[in-house]
């Protein structure tokens, strides 16, 4: 199978204009693909080296999952990647779309957003390749067919211009559309008490950004640069509390938007010990962080730290309970909106609730929460658990 290994920056010596005085280039290191008997596949680590150091792209992740899947393909079914037979399906591109991407998005192996991510990948890395001629193409051999698709405008003027034209590829995969209720994913009252029960095995950094997230609603990246400053303040041991987050204070909110949220005394006292303790000291190594949360290395915690961890996670759910815990970490704060908003309205106060929650959450359109309350009419067991997060999570993971 094709590996990865994450180079180191280099410094190019500059060949023209030839002078003592120029500086060389200096490259940041890349994502280099090597195949599985050790080749190093020359197109794919030029295309990354592309993005990294042209096009300057900040997060990789996923195209670096899509073209190691790809890859893997290809070794695992003996097709090469500049081949194209006259037969369309016969393809390489076509194979790995129908065979792996489409294939595992239909029995839930993965999902239909993610496949339809992946081979956009592929599609990019392709187009990369023809337009600077590391891949020729004629009208009987190339990886894909362009073609031209109608979509719908949702502008403010559609009414005039209801439609508009795009260019795309016979390769595209459609994601299939949810109903609003089923967008919303939240857990359920035995998976919070599952999760609970395995999130208590797992380092402290870790628990804290999953409390942040179900326990205050925060979105990954949020807890994940939750600030050092408020987590050393002292609060009061006997109430939730409201803290604002945002630029300010170095938060990764949506569209940099200042906003209070709610945290609970106990996840408040956790922080407070934990930006204190010995191990985050040690973790440290003298170095300052202006984040909570930091990693073995003494680096800031990441979404990449979460996902890993959450789906470690998830496997130890499945393999220890013999069940499907079809959830990502976003979930945990529909989650958290789904039971906080079902405690507030029992108090019979819908629109009071919904403003309140719209203001934690950060949301700005109104119809998003109300597809909470929509949700909660239908299911009559979160109805009936209105303090169940609050206490499920003080049973399992603060004591």
């Amino acid at each position: 199978m094709a590996y990865v290994v994450v180079s180191s920056s280099i410094s190019v010596p500059r060949i023209h204009p030839k002078s003592s005085l120029n500086k060389p280039i200096e490259l940041d290191g890349f994502p280099t693909f090597y195949s599985a008997d050790n080749q190093y596949l020359l197109p794919v680590n030029l295309w990354f080296n592309y993005l990294v150091n042209i096009r300057r792209s900040k997060n990789l992740n996923s195209a670096v999952r899509a073209i190691k899947r790809y890859w893997a393909f290809l070794e695992e079914h003996d097709l090469d990647w500049d081949v194209f037979p006259p037969s369309k399906f016969l393809r390489p591109t076509y194979r790995f779309r129908n065979d792996d991407l489409l294939a595992k998005a239909r029995s839930g192996d993965i999902q239909f957003s993610t496949a339809s991510l992946y081979m956009l990948h592929v599609i990019k890395f392709y187009e990369w390749c023809i337009a600077n001629r590391m891949l020729l193409i004629d009208e009987r051999s190339k990886p894909f067919e362009y073609e031209m698709i109608q979509v719908r405008n949702r502008g403010m003027m559609n009414h005039l211009n209801p439609h508009f034209v795009v260019t795309s590829t016979d390769l595209r995969i459609k994601v299939p559309k949810k109903s609003e209720i089923q967008s919303l994913n939240p857990l359920t009252k035995i998976e919070v008490e599952l999760y609970a029960k395995e999130l208590s095995a797992f380092g402290i950094e870790f628990v804290i950004q999953q409390l942040l997230q179900i326990h205050s609603g925060l979105r990954i990246e949020e807890a994940c640069t939750f600030p050092l400053s408020l987590a050393l303040e002292a609060y009061s041991q006997n109430t939730n509390i409201e803290v604002t987050i945002g630029p300010s204070n170095g938060v990764k909110t949506k569209y940099g938007k200042e906003r209070k949220v709610e945290l609970s005394s106990r996840l408040a006292a956790m922080m407070n010990s934990y930006a204190n303790s010995i191990r985050r000291q040690k973790r440290l190594k003298g170095k300052q962080s202006p984040y909570l949360l930091v990693t073995k290395n003494g680096t800031p915690f990441s979404s990449n730290n979460v996902h890993q961890s959450f789906r470690r996670l998830k496997l130890k759910i499945q393999s220890q309970n013999k069940i499907l815990f079809k959830h990502k970490t976003h979930d945990l704060r529909a989650s958290y909106c789904t039971y906080r908003l079902a405690s507030l309205l029992e108090n019979g106060l819908q629109k009071d609730a919904v403003t309140q929650m719209m203001a934690w959450m950060g949301h700005n359109n109104e119809a998003t929460l109300w597809k909470y309350v929509d949700f909660l009419e239908r299911d009559n067991n979160i109805q009936k658990a209105v303090s169940l997060l609050d206490q499920i999570l003080e049973e399992a993971v603060y004591e």
